[in-house]
């Protein structure tokens, strides 16, 4: 069979394994939070927009601090910068917990932890993917990705369920309290990671940190091809990824469903993401299709998105749901793929760094699909602002020269 051949293959890196279980804690902690702190925020504010604020919080880091991440990512050494960002993130979770089990947690220290929390995000594409790149090399490249890509997938359903069940069960303190073990047995696994980079800039002078954020940025003017990989993320975080803020609002406006059935409609888009990334994983894909499955799938997720505001009925609504998902496998496996294959080793931490910045953008994304909910309904809002995104990836697209030709390489 070619999936265990292939996973195998990775997974018996005791490298990338540990490399990859790092993600798979860490991942499953930042959505588990994710779910708790938004039910924690409606029932102790009831206010819909210090829900959605708290989804800001958490993205607007990447936008915030990505590039400025990136730049140490290229000078300090990955383990330590691995280690301080889970170090921190424990921290969080273990005051947050200490809070609620004192009774005196607030909407606003939650809000606070979501905040830090988002920082620590900011440190997985430059330094954790990065040197998932470094271990897989250039022909294990996009299948180390794609597995990688599927166990964020799948943690965006198993950690929610985990959340809501202890949250449930035992309050804040205890899905806090979750986090905090997971982020721990993370902090376990560090000292088996790589101590640097391939061809990093680890031991220069921290004086230059400055210039060298400034090099990344003029290097990225040199360079168009990472410019267009970076507009197709932003393609997405604008105009794509948001509009499963609006399932919960369709669910209830358009079709009367339980918050259960709510639930599950929004669990198949990350069920459909992770069954393409395992797809992907397991067949492996030639570079020269790397930036057709990158842009297609984004397109595509807009293109689903886009159908799924004219739904009225359950079950077609759920099937459009997961292709979406499944379109947006090729949209994560690749962005990473592409970065670290088009930059040169000097400059990945930088551009991965402003990679996370372009992530950053899916605040103005949330912001405007909720401003748009506000004042044309859920179903109106997605067929709006993924036409938006229909438009914005075809300008792109066809300015694109080397998406139309075949090739050996990213």
């Amino acid at each position: 069979m070619i999936l265990p051949r292939r996973l195998s293959e990775l997974l018996g890196d005791r490298r990338f394994l540990r490399l990859w279980l790092i993600g798979l804690f860490s991942m499953g902690s930042r959505w588990l939070e994710m779910l708790v702190v938004g039910i924690f925020a409606v029932e102790t504010t009831g206010s819909p927009v210090l829900v959605a604020l708290l989804v800001i919080m958490r993205m607007l880091p990447l936008a915030v601090f990505g590039s400025i991440v990136g730049t140490f990512a290229d000078r300090l050494a990955p383990r330590f910068l691995l280690s301080c960002s889970l170090v921190v993130a424990t921290m969080v979770s273990l005051a947050v917990l200490a809070l609620a089990l004192s009774g005196v947690a607030s909407y606003w220290h939650v809000a606070l932890g979501t905040f830090l929390s988002g920082v620590v995000w900011t440190t997985d594409m430059p330094v954790r993917r990065r040197l998932i790149g470094d271990v897989a090399g250039v022909s294990r490249m996009a299948s180390a990705m794609s597995l990688d890509s599927a166990t964020s997938n799948a943690m965006r359903l198993i950690g929610p369920l985990f959340g809501g069940l202890l949250y449930q069960w035992l309050g804040l303190g205890g899905a806090f309290g979750l986090a905090a073990a997971l982020y721990a047995v993370c902090l376990i696994l560090v000292p088996g990671v790589p101590r640097a980079f391939v061809t990093s800039g680890v031991g220069q002078r921290s004086a230059r940190m400055l210039g060298d954020l400034g090099d990344g940025f003029r290097y990225l003017g040199r360079e168009p091809e990472i410019r267009r990989v970076l507009y197709v993320t932003v393609i997405f975080n604008i105009w794509g990824f948001p509009f499963v803020s609006m399932i919960p609002v369709i669910g209830t406006e358009k079709l009367g469903l339980s918050a259960a059935a709510i639930g599950a409609l929004a669990a198949l888009e990350g069920g459909g993401a992770f069954a393409g990334a395992l797809l992907i994983a397991a067949i492996g894909v030639r570079p020269g299709w790397y930036r057709r499955l990158y842009f297609f799938g984004t397109a595509s997720y807009s293109a689903f998105a886009f159908v799924v505001g004219w739904m009225t009925e359950t079950p077609p609504l759920a099937v459009v749901i997961f292709m979406a998902g499944l379109a947006a496998a090729g949209f994560s496996t690749m962005q990473t793929t592409l970065i670290y294959g088009i930059a040169p080793p000097e400059m990945r931490g930088r551009m991965l760094g402003i990679l996370s910045l372009t992530i950053g953008a899916g605040v103005i994304g949330f912001t405007n699909i909720g401003l748009m909910g506000e004042l044309f309904g859920g179903a109106n809002a997605v067929r709006i602002v993924a036409a938006e995104g229909l438009v914005a990836a075809l300008v792109l697209g066809l300015r694109w020269p080397r998406l139309w030709r075949d090739g050996d390489g990213p």
